[in-house]
């Protein structure tokens, strides 16, 4: 059917049928139906100011809801009693030996070990403001209850994001999330691991190298928990891994269920694994994804953010140690092969832009060879950087990394200090890339999700508090101080280097 416009009248003749004073009256009619009430703002008009807009009365949520934090929600809250929250890690319960013995004979006396450790609370919160007249004027929404809202939402966002990705060594404001404490490395008393090779290489660790998440991981990983003495019933990583895992499931399994003629739905979405120890319940949680790439035309996060770093080489060092991971057969994207490299400063407040190293000349990855980065903290800020956060492309055909639109994703952090003594083999003054971790991948880890295993110890729960009126404004501050604590570090395994590479084996 041939459509009908407004146009089609514009040279009409409705001579015999309507006078001009009938057609003009026609046409503002049909103009009044075009156009919307905030599009005749500043014009002199008949009836079309009249108008009434038609508008969703309902606020619709752009951003996330509380069924998307699944970590926040399944981690057991626990209250705590100080801003130093001491807990007893019970080490062994004595030396494996003897335990027979002769009718009659005295058995030897057997001590349990304990260690002492603490972890200290900090403090999430946000202010907010609305104006009197705000909460004065008639609106869809109650002003000042929906800006509650949307702080309470911030605060769980940040701790959300916080509980896996939070290192109180980088930022010193920062609890040490769950990540933090499972890799305790250094030479001081309650450290578990001397180094990263012994954190990488221990069975806590299953480093996937850019391949996707597999079930016969996951069995891995609950037996080297097992082995620890626990028992893993939970799955935790961001969508893209668990995208994998169930790729993986659905190019391996030959179940058909499910599949209903009435509705058109076929097949069936995994909401656990079994494996020999129990059923794990796969949890995705698109907060502990890791940062997203950049580029170099980002800016700072925050006007608080620190100065961006200063450059000064990217060197190509042989390394054949087996501390050095870039191993010839790895095919993955960004594993081996010419990219870039960039870096940014952090603080408490937030990140700096990225400074590349040369975004005119890549470096070629090769086997049995690391990069060694020198850089300074920039000049100038009021607010210093207490870390800096290495990033690397991946491999690019790019000649130039500022009008090439390269994209530049985290790899690792390193502290002031870290730079300063030279970082993972790096002389003074020199942090050394050696391969740990590749660009654009993820992270995950399966773990007894019990209060015994782990917590989250609140000084106050999520709450508000309302501030002096200074103003013809409401202020307040939302909330939430406390830490996680991972009492049994080794009843958890971390997934590293989780990608999108699906595996021929099983």
């Amino acid at each position: 059917m041939e459509q009908v416009n407004l146009t089609d009248y514009q040279d009409a003749d409705f001579s015999g049928i309507f006078g001009q004073q009938e057609t003009n009256e026609l046409l503002k009619a049909m103009q009044a139906g075009a156009i919307t009430g905030r599009e005749t703002a500043n014009q002199s008009l008949t009836q079309e100011p009249l108008k009434v807009e038609s508008l969703e009365k309902t606020l619709k949520l752009l951003e996330y809801r509380m069924k998307d934090v699944k970590l926040w929600n399944a981690i057991p809250k626990l209250v705590a009693y100080n801003t130093v929250e001491e807990y007893i890690q019970l080490e062994s319960y004595g030396t494996d030996r003897g335990g027979f013995y002769s009718e009659g004979e005295l058995s030897d006396v057997e001590d349990s070990q304990y260690r002492r450790k603490a972890e200290l609370v900090k403090y999430i919160q946000v202010t907010g403001e609305v104006t009197l007249q705000a909460q004065m004027v008639r609106s869809y929404v109650d002003a000042m209850r929906k800006e509650v809202e949307n702080k309470t939402m911030w605060i769980v966002r940040k701790v959300s994001s916080a509980l896996t990705k939070a290192d109180s060594v980088m930022v010193s404001q920062e609890f040490n999330g769950l990540y933090a404490q499972h890799a305790l490395i250094g030479a001081a008393a309650d450290s578990i691991y001397a180094s990263l090779d012994a954190y990488q290489d221990s069975t806590s660790v299953i480093d996937l190298r850019g391949d996707s998440l597999r079930q016969s991981d996951l069995e891995d990983g609950a037996v080297n928990v097992d082995a620890n003495f626990g028992n893993v019933d939970s799955l935790f990583g961001p969508p893209a891994v668990m995208s994998g895992l169930f790729k993986d499931y659905f190019t391996r399994q030959r179940i058909i269920t499910g599949a209903t003629s009435a509705t058109g739905t076929i097949g069936t979405v995994p909401k656990a694994i079994d494996t020999q120890f129990g059923a794990v319940a796969i949890n995705s949680d698109k907060f502990m994804a890791k940062n997203p790439a950049r580029l170099l035309t980002a800016l700072a996060t925050s006007p608080k953010a620190p100065t961006a770093p200063s450059v000064t080489s990217q060197t190509l060092v042989a390394d054949g140690t087996a501390s050095c991971r870039f191993a010839a057969g790895e095919v993955h994207t960004g594993a081996l092969g010419a990219v870039f490299y960039g870096v940014s400063a952090l603080n408490q407040y937030g990140e700096s832009a990225i400074t590349v190293f040369n975004n005119t000349t890549k470096i070629t990855l090769t086997a049995a060879n690391s990069v060694d980065l020198v850089f300074a903290a920039g000049a100038g800020g009021a607010y210093a950087a207490t870390a800096f956060v290495i990033y690397r492309s991946k491999i690019t055909a790019a000649t130039n990394a500022t009008t090439g639109a390269v994209l530049f994703y985290p790899i690792f952090k390193v502290t002031t200090a870290q730079r300063t003594a030279g970082y993972d083999g790096g002389a003074a003054g020199t942090v050394r890339d050696r391969n740990r971790f590749l660009p654009d991948t993820q992270e995950a880890f399966a773990n007894e999700m019990s209060e015994d295993v782990v917590s989250f110890k609140q000084l106050a729960p999520l709450s508000k508090l309302e501030l002096s009126v200074l103003g013809p404004s409401n202020r307040f501050i939302c909330y939430l101080w406390g830490t996680p604590i991972l009492f049994t570090p080794r009843k958890m395994v971390r997934f590293i280097n989780v990608g999108p590479f699906a595996t021929s084996s099983v």
